[in-house]
């Protein structure tokens, strides 16, 4: 199996960042307040995933969600790389600190159906547990499918340096480059 982070490994930008520019355009009285509210708890250095939950808190005011996420990502299928259709695999996984209703649906359209994701509450406008980042998608990842043997890790970012030890291969992606990464004996 190989295991991919999706933001700038998969897509080119961040599918977070574009959803949010996406609704700002179309519902800007919603998402303003919303992005005010969690500026406000950057500024009082709140946790990640509070200030993830209080920016996306819009989404639980826009109606037919799951149609407004589809046009989102039918919008941004463009933005998928070519290395990674060229490799891509039935048995693939991406881990992803994006919320779940997006990177979930958004996959499934690439034909990936092993997704782990942030999870987010969209009635509620709340993350659920942790966000899935660093070493939370390692635990993330053996809590859904166990010891399993991973071939390949690509991200963009070495925020997933525990998720890249994991492979008998990994790679850092940057655009459409792959450098292999070297674990040294103080990663491995």
């Amino acid at each position: 199996m190989n295991i991919y982070d999706f933001d700038n490994t998969i897509l080119k930008g961040d599918s977070s960042y574009k959803f949010i520019v996406y609704s700002l355009v179309r519902h800007p009285i919603k998402v303003i307040p919303c992005l005010f509210k969690g500026l406000s708890l950057k500024i009082k250095k709140d946790n990640l995933g509070n200030i993830k939950s209080a920016i996306f808190s819009f989404v639980k005011s826009i109606p037919n969600l799951e149609e407004y996420v589809n046009k989102f990502i039918f919008h941004n299928l463009k933005h998928v790389k070519g290395f990674y259709l060229n490799r891509q695999k039935e048995s693939d996984i991406v881990i992803s600190a994006t919320f779940d209703f997006i990177i979930v649906p958004f996959c499934h359209k690439l034909g990936i159906n092993n997704v782990i994701a942030t999870k987010y509450d969209v009635k509620e406008g709340s993350i659920i547990g942790f966000n899935c980042k660093g070493e939370e998608k390692v635990r993330r990842l053996k809590e859904e499918f166990g010891d399993i043997t991973i071939s390949e890790a690509y991200s963009d970012s070495l925020s997933d340096e525990p998720m890249l030890k994991l492979a008998s291969k990994s790679y850092l992606v940057k655009g459409e480059n792959l450098i292999l990464y070297q674990k040294t004996d103080e990663t491995k």
